[in-house]
């Protein structure tokens, strides 16, 4: 609303110029509270100032939103957007943005910006602590890991004295989920993976015997070096992939689900967490209008089927080609026979019906 009226300022100058009663109005008293006039050159700076800040969180409101695509592992990078925003504006020279950017402050520290110690000694509530699974989320995007961006950006966010306690609680949490999964996960793998090699040795026949055998020496001659390091080491090791617009987390885990099967449960759980609840209350406020006064004898399965055929029909996902080749060969090659069979049948019923 400030960017589309900032757009008219010299409208509503040459409105009060034409008009009298545009002036008389803004300036009457409404009960209590006495109107400031017309806007001038300082108010319009200000709006302009204020619809460039508050752009950058209707930007922020928009991407967190979004529900057709994974967001976890952005959420820590929008936090740190934030927090740069609301610095600078304590750093203005305008008094008007340092009370307003001091007021959000309070209100970033609470959620976002603290990091309270557990203090077995005091009894009472615990303050409530930030949420680690930001930073995990954040930490299985391969794009950043627990590289030295990440770091920095948890520096810059908590500071010098706060930033190294939030980076071991982020190590510690990330290590301590990995443990959990790979006690859940690791003996179903490995049970798996045993199950196909000795398919593979059956279906290999005698001249398996050789690849076996050297398969068993190398896997002895590399023992010492891969069994010192975890599923999780190994991933923190690589290099970061590169950042592009078109990289998509969920396929990347798809493709490297067999190098690292924990981490991809982990990652699988962790990036299925929205992060904003617009979502969910779109769907609820949904069902309140399926589900109304006139028609409260539906039955639940009627209502999931007419709340979720409109979620498709407002969002229509495109089919990719590439993913579903198999099944759509599969139902081209039905679709052609089906065809023919129709055809054939309405040949063989025109020839017995001809009059002889």
């Amino acid at each position: 609303m400030l960017k589309a009226a900032v757009s008219y300022e010299k409208v509503f100058a040459r409105y009060s110029d034409e008009d009298p009663y545009f002036a008389l109005d803004l300036l009457s008293d409404k009960g209590k509270d006495k109107c400031i006039g017309v806007p001038d050159d300082n108010d319009w700076e200000n709006a302009r100032k204020m619809a460039d800040f508050l752009g950058h969180f209707a930007d922020l409101t928009t991407r967190v939103s979004a529900s057709l695509h994974v967001t976890a592992n952005n959420f820590f990078h929008e936090i740190g957007e934030v927090n740069l925003l609301v610095n600078n504006w304590m750093d203005s020279d305008d008094v008007l943005q340092k009370a307003m950017a001091q007021r959000m402050k309070d209100k970033f520290d609470k959620y976002w910006g603290n990091l309270h110690e557990s203090d077995p000694s005091k009894k009472g509530k615990e303050k409530e602590n930030i949420n680690l699974m930001i930073f995990i989320s954040a930490a299985l995007d391969p794009r950043y890991k627990l590289s030295d961006y990440t770091q920095f950006a948890i520096s810059e966010i908590y500071g010098e004295d706060n930033g190294p306690k939030v980076w071991a609680a982020v190590n510690k949490c990330l290590r301590d989920l990995f443990e959990e999964y790979r006690i859940m996960y690791a003996p179903n793998i490995a049970s798996s993976q045993a199950i196909f090699s000795l398919e593979a040795e059956a279906s290999g026949g005698r001249g398996s015997m050789m690849k076996s055998l050297m398969a068993k020496k190398m896997k002895l001659n590399n023992g010492g070096s891969s069994s010192s390091k975890s599923e999780l080491d190994k991933f923190l090791a690589d290099e970061p992939d590169d950042d592009g617009p078109k990289f998509d987390i969920l396929a990347w885990w798809k493709g490297n689900s067999s190098r690292f099967p924990v981490l991809a449960c982990l990652a699988r759980d962790v990036l299925a967490i929205p992060i904003s609840t617009v979502a969910s209350e779109s769907a609820f406020s949904t069902g309140g209008r399926v589900l109304d006064d006139f028609r409260t004898s539906l039955t639940p399965f009627m209502v999931e089927a007419l709340v979720c055929t409109q979620d498709w029909l407002r969002h229509t996902t495109p089919i990719d080609i590439a993913e579903n080749i198999e099944e759509l060969t599969k139902l081209e090659q039905e679709l052609i026979a089906e065809y023919k069979d129709n055809k054939a049948k309405a040949t063989k019923s025109s020839t017995t019906t001809k009059p002889t």
